[in-house]
């Protein structure tokens, strides 16, 4: 696909209630300091895509309209009340100025720019998914949609499943493909362990500094 021919749409429910069941690990405002520097590593490796257009950020959070902005990407309000993170992709989509979307969730503070510049470049020709798996194989953490309406986002428990189905229902080319930097989304305290394992660099890592779990965190978010 030509460069520049996709956007990126990336929803953001408000920080203060995201990453709910590390509760028992993290209280609410480590969890939206953790949940802010993942945001920030995320967009950062979009802006560094040299094969990425604009980037959308759909949220209501006022702290997450400034990561965005502080790089450029572009904000739409979410639905007020929110409707889910499904509603608010259908949002950013509808916002791009693209052939293409790119739905990338949030919370992949291991995601590069190299990662989405192969995504992308894995499209085949014509109408067409490509969807980058999570580490268990169900879910989907990224998303490219060629054309950008082809394939509405099921977003949520065994995605990926959803959305190859509901390509095979439309007669749209899928290809599914793995990075183990997009991979691994941070939801439970076993992925804060092995995000900690793995030793992020950039905002995560400072965050999981600040938060004193850059050192022994697995055995104690275990």
């Amino acid at each position: 696909m030509a460069a520049h021919d996709v956007g990126a749409v990336v929803p953001v429910k408000r920080l203060g209630y995201a990453l709910g069941r590390l509760a028992g690990t993290l209280d609410r405002p480590e969890r939206r300091v953790l949940q802010s520097a993942m945001l920030g590593d995320v967009l950062a490796a979009l802006a560094g895509s040299t094969r990425l257009g604009e980037i959308v950020v759909v949220t209501s959070d006022s702290r997450a309209r400034a990561v965005a902005e502080s790089v450029g990407a572009r904000t739409v309000p979410d639905h007020d009340p929110p409707q889910g993170i499904n509603a608010a992709v259908s949002l950013g989509i509808d916002a791009l100025d693209a052939h293409g979307a790119l739905v990338v969730v949030s919370d992949l503070p291991l995601i590069t720019s190299a990662d989405i510049d192969h995504l992308i470049g894995a499209a085949p020709d014509g109408d067409a998914v490509v969807l980058a798996r999570s580490e268990d194989g169900t879910g989907t953490n990224a998303m490219l949609i060629t054309p950008a309406e082809a394939l509405a986002p099921r977003l949520g428990p065994d995605s990926l499943g959803h959305h190859i189905a509901q390509a095979a229902a439309l007669d749209i080319p899928v290809e599914v493909v793995h990075h183990p930097g997009i991979a691994l989304d941070v939801d439970t305290p076993d992925d804060l362990a092995e995000l900690v394992r793995r030793e992020p660099e950039g905002a995560t890592g400072r965050a999981l500094a600040r938060l004193g779990l850059a050192h022994g965190a697995a055995g104690a978010a275990g």
